[in-house]
C-alpha cells in the first residue's frame, strides 16, 4: 500500500524522522505540497492558502503560523500543531552557549583531543573562565524565550535585568526576580548579554558600533535570535578590541557559510548551526501530531 506524502521542510532528529518515515513518504521539495496530506515546516508559507495549492493537506506541524494562515487552516479543516516546548528548548540552548563561552568548553576540549594537556603543564591557566554567581545577566527581548531563560538562571544567583519595548507587569517581574532597565543602562551593567529580540526594521543593526561602545568591558554575548540584530563589523571589532570577552552564536549573517576568518579563528567564540529549536523532544511533538492524522 502506497504511503501518503508528507512535505518535510525542517531538519529533524534522526529518531523523529524514522517515526515519520514509518507512516509517510517523506519529501523535502516544497513543490510536493500539492500532493501532501501533511507538512512539517518552521513557518507556514502564505502561498499555501492559494486555491488549489494544497488541496490534500490535513495536518501541519510547525514552529509558528501567521494570523491569515491560521484562519485558512481552520476554514479548511487543517489541524495545526505547534511545538509547545520550543521556547524553553531555545532558552536551554541559549544557556548552553552562555556556559560554553564562559568556561572555554570548546577550545579546552579541542586541546585535550590534540594532546595539549601533556604538552602544556599550565593548560588550565589558558582556559580559566568566568562564574555566573554574583554577575548580571542582561536579556534583550523579554518574550517567551526570555522569560524561560530568566526562570532557568535563578538558581545561579545572578541579577537578571532586561529591556523590551513592552515592560512586564510588576507581579511577573517580582515572580521572575527581574529588573527593567533602559537599553543603554542594560548595556552598561551586563556581564552577560543575551539577544532574544525578533528581527524587525527597528531592531536590525540594533547592536551597532554605538551600542558596543556602551557595553560593559569584558561582556559575554550570546545571540540565538537573528544575526541581523548585530552589526557584523561592529561585532567583530568588539571581539578584536576585547570589549567582548567571548561570544556564543547560533545565527549568522549568511547561514551555511561562515566566511569571516576573524570569526572562525577566534577560540573565544562558540558557534552552532542554528540548533536553538533542534531537539528530539521538540521534533517529536510535531511528528507525532502529523502521524496521528493517519494513525
Amino acid at each position: 500500500m502506497k504511503k501518503p506524502v508528507c512535505y518535510c521542510g525542517i531538519a529533524l532528529h534522526p529518531l523523529a524522522r524514522r517515526r515519520l518515515e514509518e507512516i509517510y513518504e517523506v519529501r523535502e521539495e516544497e513543490a510536493c505540497i500539492g500532493e501532501a496530506c501533511a507538512a512539517l515546516c518552521y513557518g507556514v508559507p502564505s502561498d499555501w492558502s492559494r486555491p488549489g495549492r494544497a488541496p490534500k493537506l490535513r495536518s501541519i506541524g510547525c514552529h509558528s503560523i501567521g494570523g491569515p494562515e491560521k484562519i485558512w487552516a481552520e476554514e479548511n479543516g487543517i489541524r495545526v500543531t505547534l511545538a509547545d516546548s520550543l521556547w524553553r528548548t531555545v532558552a536551554e540552548h541559549t544557556l548552553a552557549l552562555m556556559m560554553a563561552a564562559a568556561r572555554n568548553v570548546v577550545p579546552a576540549d579541542r586541546q585535550i583531543r590534540e594532546g595539549g594537556w601533556k604538552k602544556h603543564v599550565h593548560i588550565k591557566e589558558n582556559f580559566s573562565g568566568f562564574d555566573f554567581q554574583g554577575k548580571t545577566l542582561g536579556i534583550l527581548g523579554m518574550g517567551q524565550i526570555g522569560t524561560e531563560l530568566a526562570d532557568m538562571v535563578r538558581g545561579f544567583r545572578m541579577r537578571v535585568c532586561y529591556n523590551d519595548i513592552r515592560r512586564l507587569g510588576q507581579e511577573e517581574e517580582k515572580q521572575l526576580q527581574l529588573h527593567f532597565l533602559e537599553f543603554e543602562q542594560l548595556l552598561a551593567c551586563s556581564d552577560y548579554l543575551c539577544i532574544l529580540v525578533p528581527l524587525t526594521e527597528s531592531t536590525r543593526g540594533l547592536m551597532g558600533a554605538d551600542a558596543f561602545a556602551k557595553l560593559k568591558k569584558g561582556c559575554i554575548l550570546v545571540n540565538t535570535a537573528r544575526a541581523g540584530i548585530l552589526d557584523e563589523e561592529a561585532f567583530l571589532q568588539a571581539l578584536k578590541d576585547n570589549t567582548l570577552a567571548a561570544a556564543g552564536l547560533d545565527v549568522f549573517w549568511e547561514e551555511g557559510c561562515v566566511q569571516k576568518r576573524a570569526l572562525t579563528e577566534r577560540e573565544n567564540v562558540v558557534m552552532t548551526p542554528h540548533l536553538g529549536g533542534s531537539t528530539y523532544e521538540c521534533d517529536r511533538t510535531l511528528v507525532n501530531a502529523v502521524c496521528a492524522a493517519v494513525d
